[in-house]
C-alpha cells in the first residue's frame, strides 16, 4: 500500500510550487524570513532568509555533463559542500540572468574559505541553443566558476519532480530573433521558443539541509544563509 505524504512534505510541496513556472517573468517574493515550519533540522528555520525544508526533500540523484564534458552528480558531492541549483535557460530576459547576477554577487561576498565550499551550477533546460560553448560563455558573464550542466532530458524531468517543481515547457515567442550574448564567441540566436520553467533556488546544505527561494532574494541575503550553510560542515 502507498504510504500518505507527511504534513510536513505536503507543506513543503505547496511552498515550492507556489513558484510554479515561470515564462521568464519577474519572480514574486514569496521568501520565508519567519520561518515556515515545515522544517525541522539543526538550524532554526527562523535563521535563514530563505525557507528551510524538511529532510524529506534533499538532493537528487541526478547526473549531468558539464560544459566541459565530465560528469557531475549533484547527490556524489563533497561532504562540506553547499551546492545551490537553478532551473534555466540563456535566451531567457530576466528571472535567468538576474538570479545568476545575485549569486554571483553573493559570492564575491563569502570569504574566501567559505566561497570555496559554495558550488553553484546552472541547469539549462535548453540544451538544443545552449550548446557548452554557449552556456559556459553566458555563466562566464556572471562568475567563471558557476558550472554549467546539460540538462533537458529524461534525468532532470525526474530530479524536477523529486524536488516538487513542475515540468519544463516551450512557449511560443513573438519577439522575434535576437543574439544573446551579442557578438562575440557564444553569441546564438533566439529563435522563436520561449522556455517555461521554475524559477526556484535550491540550496543544499552539508546534513542534509535543504534552502529553497522563491523570489525576492538579495545578494546579501543568498550570502548570509550559504554562510550559514557551510557552517554545519
Amino acid at each position: 500500500m502507498a504510504s500518505h505524504p507527511t504534513w510536513r512534505q505536503l507543506a513543503g510541496a505547496l511552498l515550492v510550487s507556489a513558484s510554479a513556472l515561470t515564462a521568464c517573468g519577474a519572480p514574486t517574493n514569496t521568501s520565508n524570513a519567519g520561518g515556515s515550519g515545515v522544517a525541522d533540522v539543526d538550524r532554526a528555520p527562523s535563521a535563514f532568509h530563505g525557507t528551510l525544508l524538511d529532510n524529506s526533500v534533499g538532493r537528487p540523484d541526478l547526473t549531468l555533463l558539464d560544459t566541459g564534458g565530465r560528469q557531475f552528480s549533484l547527490a556524489d558531492r563533497p561532504d562540506d559542500e553547499v551546492t545551490v541549483i537553478f532551473f534555466g535557460y540563456t535566451h531567457c530576459p530576466d528571472v535567468c540572468p538576474t538570479t545568476m547576477a545575485d549569486l554571483a554577487v553573493a559570492g564575491r561576498q563569502l570569504p574566501p574559505e567559505v566561497r570555496e565550499q559554495v558550488t553553484v551550477a546552472f541547469i539549462t533546460e535548453d540544451p538544443q541553443r545552449d550548446t557548452p560553448q554557449a552556456l559556459r560563455a553566458w555563466l562566464d558573464q556572471f562568475d567563471s566558476s558557476f558550472l554549467g550542466l546539460l540538462g533537458g532530458n529524461e534525468a532532470t524531468q525526474a530530479a524536477l519532480a523529486e524536488l516538487l517543481l513542475p515540468e519544463t515547457t516551450r512557449l511560443p515567442d513573438q519577439d522575434g530573433v535576437i543574439e544573446h550574448p551579442p557578438g562575440g564567441e557564444g553569441s546564438h540566436d533566439h529563435s522563436d521558443d520561449v522556455v517555461e520553467h521554475s524559477a526556484t533556488v535550491y540550496a543544499f546544505g552539508p546534513g542534509g539541509a535543504t534552502v529553497i527561494y522563491t523570489g525576492g532574494t538579495t545578494p546579501d541575503q543568498y550570502a548570509e544563509d550559504l554562510a550559514l550553510l557551510a557552517q554545519d560542515s
